[in-house]
């Protein structure tokens, strides 16, 4: 029976003695044997002393756990008087899990909190958070090796209230979190590109981003050769976000409620008593009416699929917006100046480039962090969010 639990539990080579059910679990007794000779001297070796016996954890089945138990058996070399001690499976000295063990319980890891997995192992918190400070590597960097041009996206997120990380993930040629910087400062994002090889961030040809003007310093300064293009939902984003501020003024001036929907929605997705809703607001607040122009005429503009027009329609827009009786136009005109041509690199590729990837990893990350009910380590908590990414293909995915 022995020889037929062997290879079901990964114990190929493991001498099992036997295999009993205790407790709601197994365990299963293994053999080691001493060497008969030094791996470091081949002088002869000799049983020296007893040790106590050990009990790991090897593996979960189902709600069952399988742990190993041996007898170390120690020895030590005639010749160079090197202390050997036996132990199966590879283990170290310190080790609590086997390595098959580990990989259950990183698997389980990417998808749970320290403390949901600790319960349903039988592991404590405390094991699991030092296995995730030991494997999971801050950055994997095998991304580097991929060939072909590089789109990146960046953006960031938060860690604990206001206090905002830095992602940077892979756009294409594959899909890929790269890393979470400990903090948003500039400084940090500078030293990750300078760590990135020279053939590298020559390689980078777009990078996404949100209006973050920093962004755009940092990567221009250090990446020349790529192009940050504006995600352009934060560019529609930012016209809604005005003309909702301009609605609120006029309506604490009149003190009388002006409806939100019918400013806010795409016109096209406007049911009929807001349609008729919108006639009204247009007629009597020409300034709100000027700045619904406005955004609706951009999102016209960004589904025009030719490049040629597209140019002409933003430099119509443009004298639109600066030809506006209202600061708010003026303000809006000098934002899409700013990335005016990042935004026509829109057009210039085969693919419209966005902030979409990056926002759905947040969005996975959000969860992980509320399901943990949130962290205090920043490099465990960048470590356990990477680990929810890492692809099939890394040396360090599970």
């Amino acid at each position: 029976m022995a020889e037929r639990i062997a290879p079901v539990l990964g114990l190929e080579g493991v001498e099992v003695k036997e295999a009993v059910e205790r407790g709601g679990g197994w365990e299963i007794e293994v053999e080691v044997a001493l060497p008969g000779r030094c791996a470091s001297c081949g002088g002869k070796v000799h049983g020296h002393g007893r040790l106590p016996r050990r009990r790991v954890s090897h593996l979960w089945i189902g709600v069952e756990a399988v742990h190993l138990n041996w007898l170390p058996k120690r020895g030590v070399c005639q010749q160079c008087g090197k202390t050997v001690v036996t132990r199966p499976a590879n283990l170290e000295p310190w080790q609590r899990q086997t390595p098959l063990a580990q990989d259950v319980a990183l698997v389980a890891l990417r998808r749970q909190s320290f403390r949901a997995v600790a319960q349903d192992l039988g592991a404590s918190p405390a094991s699991l958070r030092r296995l995730v400070d030991r494997t999971v590597p801050l950055e994997d960097r095998s991304w580097w090796q991929i060939p072909g041009d590089l789109v990146l996206s960046v953006d960031e997120h938060s860690f604990r209230g206001t206090d905002l990380m830095i992602t940077i993930a892979l756009r294409s040629p594959l899909k890929r979190l790269l890393t979470i910087l400990p903090d948003d400062r500039m400084a940090s994002l500078t030293s990750w590109l300078k760590e990135l090889p020279e053939e590298v961030r020559g390689r980078i040809r777009v990078v996404t981003t949100d209006l973050k003007e920093s962004y755009r310093k940092v990567f221009a300064k250090h990446c020349p050769t790529a192009v940050v293009v504006p995600d352009p939902f934060h560019l529609v984003r930012e016209m809604t976000r005005i003309l909702d501020d301009v609605r609120r003024l006029e309506q604490a001036e009149i003190r009388r409620p002006i409806p939100r929907w019918p400013l806010v929605k795409g016109a096209e997705k406007l049911s009929l008593p807001q349609h008729g809703q919108l006639g009204a607001i247009c007629r009597d607040y020409p300034t709100l009416a000027a700045l619904y122009a406005l955004k609706e005429d951009f999102r016209t503009l960004l589904q025009e699929p030719d490049p040629a027009q597209a140019a002409r329609l933003l430099a119509r827009w443009l004298l639109n917006a600066d030809s506006c009786d209202h600061v708010e136009g003026h303000m809006l005109a000098n934002l899409i100046r700013k990335w005016r041509d990042g935004l026509l690199h829109h057009w210039y590729t085969a693919r419209r480039w966005t902030n979409g990837y990056i926002e759905g990893l947040h969005t996975k990350i959000k969860l992980l962090k509320r399901t943990s009910y949130g962290f205090t380590n920043r490099d465990r908590y960048r470590k356990k969010m990477l680990l929810a990414f890492l692809p099939a293909s890394s040396p360090h995915s599970y």
